[in-house]
């Protein structure tokens, strides 16, 4: 019997939980769905895919990727609110596959990609 995943959890942890937390919704675009404990901000991106900021400012860090559609508008919606977010490239061996790759403000990396 193989493994069933029912829901995948997405968790950054963070030194500044505030400016992570804040940092995060404009990224999103939406203020958190739930504080399931002080400690975490959790976020539903999509049916049983969940998004945390962890209030860990020892803990592991982790890479984010988001399929999106309308890259470019992302783009330009998030560098008006003064988050540095590169030019859309074509990531090499897909047909249509263009990302923006950038980092948190802790450094953690962020990838924005919308084809396939």
């Amino acid at each position: 019997m193989s493994l069933k995943i029912e829901t995948v959890f997405i968790s950054i942890s963070a030194r500044n939980f505030a400016a992570q937390t804040a940092w995060w919704t404009t990224l999103l675009d939406r203020k958190h769905d739930r504080k399931p404990m002080p400690s975490c901000r959790e976020w539903d991106l999509a049916k049983g895919v969940l998004f945390q900021v962890l209030d860990q400012p020892d803990g592991p860090s982790t890479a984010v990727s988001l399929r999106l559609k309308k890259l470019d508008k992302q783009v330009r919606r998030l560098r008006k609110a003064g988050v540095r977010v590169p030019e859309p490239a074509p990531v090499t061996g897909f047909k249509s596959l263009r990302w923006a790759a950038f980092n948190d403000p802790e450094g953690n990396p962020v990838n924005l990609l919308e084809g396939k």
